[in-house]
């Protein structure tokens, strides 16, 4: 499975599998999420090195696999597997990280239900894991309803960049 399009709010919202020619819209979505107060993707926590993440967008299809969610040739929302996160991808292969970023407007309409179907469709990963900052109850919701488990909290985990303070993060 290459793309898929799903129906979000009256809204034709086409699903792809991103490679590193994706890469320009991958930047500006991230770019106008690190805009977002109500965001809680990495940007809130480091600077967006634009030279990074397009070398980082040539691992995508091998060990990242990205999901991008367009809306009339704009992303709008995007969910990230990175396979083997944990002790080497030789070791865990079984085993895949997810982040995750809905743009506002799609915001509580089934668009992240409708990128992790598609996501558990075109992966072989058996075992997910996310972490989560304690303050986005949100996303804590929506990973128990996929039904994900708390197992623990680390306090001072993260840096926030943006807010100068460390935050507690649930995996």
């Amino acid at each position: 499975m290459i793309s898929m399009r799903v129906e979000i709010s009256g809204d034709q919202v086409l699903l792809v599998n991103a490679t590193e020619k994706n890469i320009n819209d991958y930047l500006d979505f991230i770019i106008s999420l690190s805009k977002d107060e109500d965001n809680y993707t990495l940007t809130r926590y480091s600077d967006i090195n634009e030279n990074r993440i397009i070398e980082w967008s040539k691992s995508w299809g091998r060990q990242v696999l990205i999901i991008l969610a367009y809306n009339n040739d704009k992303v709008t929302g995007i969910v990230q597997l990175t396979k083997g996160r944990y002790f080497g991808l030789e070791r865990q292969f079984h085993v895949g990280e997810i982040a995750y970023a809905v743009d506002k407007r799609y915001r509580g309409k089934g668009l992240i239900y409708a990128l992790f179907d598609y996501l558990l469709k075109v992966t072989d990963v058996k075992i997910l894991t996310a972490w989560v900052d304690e303050r986005n109850i949100k996303s804590q919701k929506l990973l128990e309803n996929l039904g994900f488990e708390r197992l623990c909290k680390i306090d001072n985990f993260m840096y926030s960049v943006k807010e100068k303070i460390f935050v507690n993060l649930i995996f």
